[in-house]
């Protein structure tokens, strides 16, 4: 009596395996799914399709990821020689001149810009010789000149292009663009 019917025995494997068999095809669909995802990023820049793309952008991420990157850039370095005034006056102008140039980068053309070739951004060297975006024709990112992609966390992907970062995070509903790294402090030399 205290033994199991050989039916429910031979059920619980076949179980096992499908759950095993379900739970392996979505850690392969999850691993596989910030690829499709890059691909289709860069589809919808060479779309122009801003509905698709404000899907595919956390756009007040890389706004903010932007400014930083460029105030620690060129303000750190008039901070040091003008002992903090301008930094001062351009952190506390609502207007910020800064603020309109990144705003400028944070449209679909802005972005393939600065993705394709990081150079002259990366290059400037003051804030006046920075390259501004407007009536830049949309060009398309050549995926051919990625180095490496790659998980940096479980919800975060980075792609290396062109000697950028650009950082995908997962939010539940997908990967979304919520960084540029451009590396800035590398190329200071």
């Amino acid at each position: 009596m205290g033994t199991m019917p050989e039916s429910a025995a031979a059920v619980r494997p076949r179980y096992r395996a499908k759950f095993i068999a379900v739970v392996t095809a979505l850690l392969l669909l999850y691993g596989a799914s910030p690829y499709y995802s890059v691909w289709r990023f860069g589809q919808t820049i060479r779309a122009h399709d801003m509905d698709a793309l404000a899907a595919r952008v956390d756009f007040d991420a890389v706004r903010g990821s932007l400014k930083q990157q460029i105030r620690e850039k060129f303000l750190g370095v008039l901070a040091k020689k003008k002992k903090d005034r301008l930094a001062q006056f351009l952190a506390a102008n609502a207007g910020d001149p800064l603020d309109q140039l990144i705003d400028s980068y944070i449209t679909p053309e802005g972005l393939a810009a600065i993705i394709s070739d990081p150079a002259p951004l990366k290059n400037a060297s003051s804030l006046s010789a920075l390259p501004g975006v407007s009536g830049a024709e949309p060009r398309g990112i050549d995926w051919s000149k990625a180095r490496s992609a790659f998980f940096t966390s479980p919800r975060d992907f980075a792609v290396e292009h062109e000697g950028i970062k650009l950082r995908f995070r997962f939010n539940g509903l997908g990967w979304k663009l919520h960084m540029l790294d451009l590396q800035l402090d590398q190329s200071k030399s």
